[in-house]
């Protein structure tokens, strides 16, 4: 076979020309698109930041003013305003229902002749005590995910506010492990023990999380939190209810 070497030469010649071409054209496009990233990371640092004052966002103060009604409610006492905080609890979240499309709850531990209805002996409040934690540890992981990309970026004016953010989600983690044992594992229920599914849930409620609603990272848990919170106040209302049954029956 004998080759044309001239016509190879240019063959390689025309395709070296096109990938440089093509090459040319994609590197704006490229440097545009890590352009738009890291002002989207910075971004979000910056908010994460604004956020660590101890401040919990819209649906994580919510949550927390619910859980604490409940917490009120298994102690039998009463506020003015709780109920007018679940019924709004209840409407501002209803769009996001975990149970709309389950079957109707299951209070029938609420309804024992002559035994006073607690909260904390309800099988929901495990369940949403897992779900909670579970959205934490997702907030988490895409918020350190976040301050993972930015210190590629080695911006020395955000080094600061990264490592308080850090701090802040070391703290967390470990106030979360701290509820773990509160909460009943099926080692102590099947020993017959009594875990405070309640008591961590509101320790989790309680635990500060620098990670705002809106935007990176922690718009992707807000469908989670609202349906949560929709949980905890039909809950609380359902139990509200209860204990007027029980006094009546008294």
């Amino acid at each position: 076979m004998v080759w044309n070497i001239p016509y190879l030469l240019w063959a390689l010649a025309a395709a070296l020309g096109i990938a440089l071409v093509a090459t040319a054209c994609t590197w704006p496009v490229a440097a545009r698109q890590r352009r738009r990233h890291e002002a989207l990371v910075r971004d979000a640092v910056t908010r994460m930041c604004a956020q660590c004052a101890g401040r919990p966002t819209g649906l994580r103060r919510l949550g927390r003013d619910v859980v604490d009604i409940l917490i009120r409610q298994d102690r039998l006492e009463d506020a003015p305003e709780d109920a007018a905080l679940l019924v709004s609890a209840d409407a501002v979240t209803s769009d996001h229902s975990l149970s709309r499309e389950e079957n109707p709850p299951d209070d029938t531990i609420w309804q024992q002749p002559g035994r006073v209805p607690r909260v904390a002996e309800h099988p929901e409040v495990a369940d949403l005590c897992d779900r909670t934690r579970r959205t934490m540890e997702h907030r988490i992981s895409r918020a350190r995910l976040v301050l993972d990309h930015a210190a590629r970026f080695r911006a020395p004016e955000d080094e600061d506010c990264r490592d308080r953010l850090r701090a802040a989600f070391d703290c967390a983690i470990e106030e979360m492990r701290a509820t773990e044992e509160m909460r009943a594992t099926e080692e102590m229920r099947a020993a017959g023990e009594q875990g405070d599914a309640l008591g961590a849930l509101c320790a989790l409620t309680h635990i500060d999380l620098p990670v705002p609603d809106d935007g990176v990272p922690g718009q992707a848990d807000v469908p989670a939190l609202r349906a949560q919170v929709n949980a905890l106040a039909r809950l609380a209302l359902r139990h509200r209810a209860a204990i007027a049954t029980y006094k009546e029956n008294a």
